[in-house]
């Protein structure tokens, strides 16, 4: 196992350092420049036409060694985030109510087998809708580790216990009709109206989420028949012998059945703390109660920090109603934080490369480079272009909001005088700015959930090409109907 591990670390932190060392001489080559920004919602928004070189700032050895620690900053919140769920999960897996409920529900399945079709499909749809409507990334991490044993004891992979739930959010998040974090911001600093296009977004999001099903279940076909075909099949050798699944004992005592009744509490108090403005929004209009003024609420949506809270509750309530004595809890907590360390000190590493691009100034000079060839293409191949110009830029930004002031207030205009509409530019810049995130080395939420797997990122990388490559071509004929359509 301890072979295992090394290889795996190795492989990951030595692609993450060749990144690194790319973008610093990138740094030397590329020459320096910005755009002037202007604060809009609370947000640094950059200004059309205002490109102007800088100093340069070639990054140097020193810089590069800074810069992890510097990422740590950057990702902070991430990484508690990621430590209290590794800590919580641990709480809930020694009361053995999380092994408890496997077992149910792999005894569900054994007993009809005729369902077990339904794992893949209804569960990328369940976390396609969380990525489409309120935008899921971080908080699909915290269903990987119940889903890995759950795939494992339906006699599927890792791997596919880690897909689900992260490539279902992915899937969602890139194909979106109302994420508030690409189409919301997008269409706001587009200036078209919020939401609008809802129909044909819906129709993009039900073929998007149906390819990634069949092309999961062709996967977990071939698994299931030979486990050797496996992605993960080494580490699931282990991981079998570590969990101990018995089929046959799927006892689930008042206790532990206390302790799942919890967590699921915990996870519906996450979708009401994330839509909390929506919920509020929608009541105030159907009944006149406003929500927000009554209780006091802030306006914004739950995220990384009060998600955490949340469930750092959830795991000192599922202690309590484990009878869990306190050093054990003690144990297994911090057990679950130290599980974690790992993954979040690649997260610090991966981050460094998105510092240093920044401090070399050459992101806006790559957005300028690349929005003034878009302007010479054909309609159709200028929103191609835009896409895959987001794609280069969502290498360096993984976050949705991030790139979208980055990159909209530049290409909303420019959409103007190629001869397409602004909602198709939206389109571009949601689907080409989203795909790439699952894969990205410079994306924490990549990097955590492969982590929960032990994949070593150059296998997951080759596995996901396949996928990309479909979604990619896929993305490029849903931009061609908006322009014949004119679509507002």
């Amino acid at each position: 196992m301890s072979r295992i591990l090394s290889k795996i670390k190795l492989n990951t932190f030595a692609i993450i350092l060749s990144i690194l060392a790319i973008v610093t001489v990138m740094t030397w080559i590329v020459p320096s420049g910005a755009y002037d920004k202007t604060e809009v919602n609370g947000r640094q928004v950059v200004v059309a036409g205002t490109y102007h070189r800088v100093a340069a700032e070639p990054q140097g050895l020193f810089d590069v060694l800074k810069a992890p620690i510097q990422g740590f900053s950057k990702t902070a919140e991430v990484i508690v985030f990621l430590l209290t769920i590794g800590g919580v999960l641990a709480v809930i897996e020694k009361t053995g109510a999380i092994a408890a409920g496997i077992q149910a529900a792999s005894a569900f399945f054994q007993r009809n087998p005729k369902l077990r079709f339904l794992f893949i499909p209804l569960g990328i749809i369940v976390f396609s809708l969380c990525g489409a409507t309120f935008g899921m990334c971080e908080e699909a991490l915290i269903f990987i580790p119940i889903f890995i044993p759950l795939a494992l004891s339906l006699g599927y992979d890792s791997a596919l216990g880690t897909a689900v739930p992260f490539i279902g959010a992915g899937v969602g998040f890139a194909a979106a009709f109302t994420n508030p974090f690409t189409v919301g911001i997008a269409q706001g600093i587009a200036q078209v109206p919020l939401y609008s296009g809802l129909g044909y977004r819906f129709i993009i999001w039900i073929i998007c989420t149906t390819v990634v099903i069949t092309w999961l279940s062709i996967y977990a076909a071939r698994v299931h028949k030979d486990p050797s075909k496996s992605l993960t099949y080494e580490f699931d050798i282990e991981k079998r012998k570590e969990l101990k699944l018995n089929k046959e004992e799927h006892h689930i005592t008042r206790r532990q059945k206390w302790v799942l009744t919890a967590f699921g509490l915990g996870m519906v108090g996450l979708i009401i703390g994330v839509l909390k403005p929506q919920i509020c929004a929608f009541i105030n209009n159907t009944w006149g109660i406003d929500l927000m003024t009554m209780l006091h609420l802030e306006q914004e949506g739950w995220y990384i920090t009060e998600i955490a809270a949340l469930f750092l509750g959830v795991g000192f309530l599922c202690g309590i109603l484990g009878k869990m004595k306190m050093q054990q809890f003690n144990d297994a907590f911090f057990d679950g934080v130290r599980g974690m360390a790992e993954i979040a000190m690649l997260l610090c590493f991966a981050q460094a490369i998105v510092i240093i691009a920044n401090n070399g100034h050459i992101l806006d000079t790559l957005l300028e480079w690349m929005s003034g060839t878009i302007k010479h293409l054909h309609p159709i191949c200028a929103s191609w272009a835009a896409m895959m110009l987001q794609t280069v830029i969502d290498f360096f930004i993984p976050s949705g909001s991030g790139k979208a002031v980055l990159t909209m207030p530049i290409l909303a205009p420019l959409a103007d005088l190629i001869g397409i509409t602004r909602q198709t530019m939206v389109l571009a810049f949601q689907l080409g700015g989203s795909w790439l995130n699952m894969v990205i080395p410079t994306d924490p939420v990549t990097i955590a959930a492969i982590g929960f797997a032990r994949i070593a990122y150059p296998k997951w990388l080759k596995w996901m090409l396949p996928l990309l490559l479909v979604m990619y071509l896929l993305s490029f004929a849903l931009l061609i109907p908006p322009y014949f359509m004119k679509w507002q």
